[in-house]
């Protein structure tokens, strides 16, 4: 697959319908993953800050931190 049909993927939401997961995988993951369209796009917005590319790498110098006091 290439990075332009990915893009299209991504970006053109409403025109890719998702599989309707079984019950048991709706009552164990319910979360943006299985939202629609309007549902998704909203909670996108609320979690997208935690995504910036500065406080990712917070995050992973923090867990490199960690991973060096675990392994003395």
């Amino acid at each position: 697959m290439s990075p332009e049909h990915i893009k299209d993927v991504f970006t053109k939401i409403g025109d890719f319908q998702k599989p309707k997961p079984n019950p048991l995988a709706r009552l164990l993951a319910m979360g943006v993953v299985n939202c629609e369209v309007e549902k998704w796009a909203k909670h996108r917005k609320i979690i997208n800050p935690a995504f910036h590319m500065e406080k990712l790498k917070v995050i992973y110098y923090i867990s490199y931190l960690f991973k060096s006091m675990w392994n003395q």
